[in-house]
């Protein structure tokens, strides 16, 4: 099993989405068992009916649930978004180590030029 980091806003972007890509994946498997599971008590004569339905809520739930963070995993992956994020975090990076502290309000201005996505970044103020 993979241990999890309770400091998440350490992690990079790639080791960010990485841990997310592993928990949708558990997730996909667990409610496919749970969908299983359902199935089998609804070809059970004897299950409570008032607990199946339940059981029923529970997983469209879970099913609409997975299907949200999935779409939106995906799209948080495309190429321009995690290249404009990865580029912020990197801008911050090294002004915090210019500075010896980190910026505390910023501005960035992202462009798509020749082709690249280019990051101008400018600190306005600095934790103290």
């Amino acid at each position: 099993m993979e241990k999890y980091q309770e400091t998440l806003h350490d992690l990079t972007w790639p080791e960010l989405m990485q841990q997310v890509a592993s928990i949708i994946g558990r997730d996909e498997k667990s409610l496919e068992s749970n969908v299983n599971y359902y199935m089998k008590l609804f070809n059970d004569s004897n299950t409570d009916k008032n607990q199946l339905n339940k059981l029923f809520e529970k997983l469209q739930l879970d099913k609409l649930r997975h299907a949200y963070f999935s779409e939106l995993f995906v799209r948080l992956e495309e190429q321009n978004y995690k290249m404009m994020i990865m580029s912020i975090e990197s801008c911050i990076r090294q002004e915090t180590n210019i500075q010896n502290k980190s910026p505390k309000d910023w501005v960035a201005t992202v462009r798509f030029e020749d082709g690249q996505i280019k990051v101008y970044f400018m600190a306005l103020s600095y934790y103290q």
